[in-house]
């Protein structure tokens, strides 16, 4: 029988945010993957904290979603449209 045991709370609550900003992005795991080039296991495993995400997968997940940190940290900060305040963000990074 196989267990999955689930990291720390943070990888927890980070994964649930990720699925959440997908979702709202009305985006499935295969679109995300796509546009990202992270593969749809990897994606499945952070969206389930099943595994710590690299700083450098969190931003091309961000960058596919032309999103912000702050769009995924602290979501009730950013506008109505769902766009952060400011104009600059982690997708106009170049990784």
């Amino acid at each position: 029988m196989n267990t999955i045991v689930h990291s720390d709370p943070l990888t927890l609550q980070l994964g649930q945010a990720l699925r959440r900003l997908r979702q709202s992005k009305g985006l499935n795991l295969e679109d995300l993957s796509r546009l990202s080039g992270v593969g749809i296991a990897t994606l499945s495993n952070l969206e389930n904290g099943n595994r710590d995400p690299k700083l450098s997968t969190i931003i091309r997940i961000l960058k596919a979603l032309r999103s912000d940190l702050r769009d995924l940290l602290f979501p009730a900060l950013t506008t109505p449209s769902g766009s952060p305040s400011s104009t600059k963000g982690y997708h106009d990074l170049d990784i």
